[in-house]
């Protein structure tokens, strides 16, 4: 929903200023997918928003579930063309997360990641960002599902940082107070080192949670697994992560997809460990790893075993080191498993709707 865009709707429509409160509550407060269950307004008022300012500005084609029921993806069909996935997370029994988009597509080319594979078509809009987390609300509503959609990750499809100004203004739709009321620490925003970029968040949301993709902290090795690595090499990232830390003194995330015989080995562990010391304060940096989800790529998942030595190894170090849990992998809704393949998208359901 674009606020501005239903006020200015309703101003046109000559409606008194109440009744945008009475649309904010009935959105963001109860989740209600259409105007015609905003009972207080005039039935005409409704038609005409419906038309002027649709309260999603996406429509849902389908809806996946994974078999545990702690994950769900779904695929979103936008305005004008173009297709996005989303993805929501069950971590505990009462808490959610949702794994939003930034773009259609990804320009940034990781070679394992499956979103690569389709290119960049464009950016998304504000609008659309936080759509996804509205989305999301509105089907944990319409499904009866329990628990609360607090926690937002930007780390679906797309590369945030390419679309700073669009994330931005996300970005302070999802903390205003009035609007989704995420608290900023219950947001996390994923790079894979846009450098610059960086240092512009730290200044702009110093409270927003930071996660860097690394994968190598080599740079011949890191250029191969993510090309964006010959803009901004290691030591240049280095240097503007240094500066977020001073200026914000937030702990630091950092993804490692870790990749059988590529960037799992000992020397692989001991050069992250070497990297990220040249950083700051190991109290700050905190390593998720993950072990790879198949894709249609050359590359090899490690195994679980070699996974826990790697994080051992890092450990070892006094640096804090998880291996993350794949949720969603089933219906390729694991990392670096979202891409929109129209075939694919033909072939499959949603959930049925569970009994009332």
């Amino acid at each position: 929903m674009d606020a501005a865009k239903v006020q200015a709707a309703l101003k046109d429509l000559g409606q008194p200023g109440y009744r945008w409160d009475q649309i904010r509550r009935a959105v963001y407060d109860q989740a209600v997918s259409s105007y015609d269950m905003v009972a207080v307004l005039p039935a005409d008022v409704r038609r005409a928003l419906g038309q002027k300012a649709p309260i999603l500005s996406m429509t849902e084609r389908r809806v996946d579930a994974s078999q545990d029921g702690r994950a769900y993806k779904a695929l979103l069909d936008l305005p004008g063309g173009g297709t996005v996935e989303t993805v929501l997370l069950r971590p505990s029994p009462t808490r959610w997360t949702t794994c939003i988009s930034s773009q259609v597509g990804c320009a940034i080319g990781c070679t394992f990641c499956a979103t690569g594979l389709m290119g960049l078509t464009r950016s998304l809009t504000p609008e659309e960002i936080t759509d996804q987390v509205l989305f999301w609300r509105q089907y944990m509503k319409r499904m009866g599902l329990d628990g609360r959609l607090d926690n937002v990750v930007y780390m679906g499809m797309g590369e945030p940082f390419a679309c700073y100004e669009q994330v931005s203004a996300s970005l302070k739709t999802l903390m205003d107070q009035k609007l989704f009321a995420v608290g900023a620490r219950h947001i996390s925003v994923s790079t894979a080192g846009v450098a610059p970029r960086i240092e512009d968040f730290g200044r702009d949301f110093p409270q927003v949670n930071l996660a860097v993709s690394l994968h190598a902290a080599d740079d011949e090795l890191r250029t191969r697994l993510v090309p964006m690595n010959k803009a901004y090499p290691l030591a240049r990232l280095a240097d503007s992560l240094k500066k977020y830390l001073l200026m914000t003194n937030r702990k630091l995330f950092f993804e490692y997809v870790l990749l059988k015989g590529e960037n799992d080995r000992p020397q692989d562990a001991q050069a992250l460990v070497a990297w990220l010391k040249g950083l700051g304060p190991l109290s700050l940096l905190h390593v998720n790893l993950i072990v790879f989800n198949q894709t249609d790529t050359p590359h090899q998942p490690t195994a679980e075993s070699d996974a826990r030595r790697f994080q051992e190894q890092v450990m070892s170090s006094g640096l804090k080191a998880t291996v993350r849990r794949n949720l969603g992998r089933d219906i390729g809704g694991g990392c670096g498993q979202l891409v929109v393949l129209e075939k694919a998208a033909l072939t499959t359901s949603s959930p049925p709707s569970p009994s009332r």
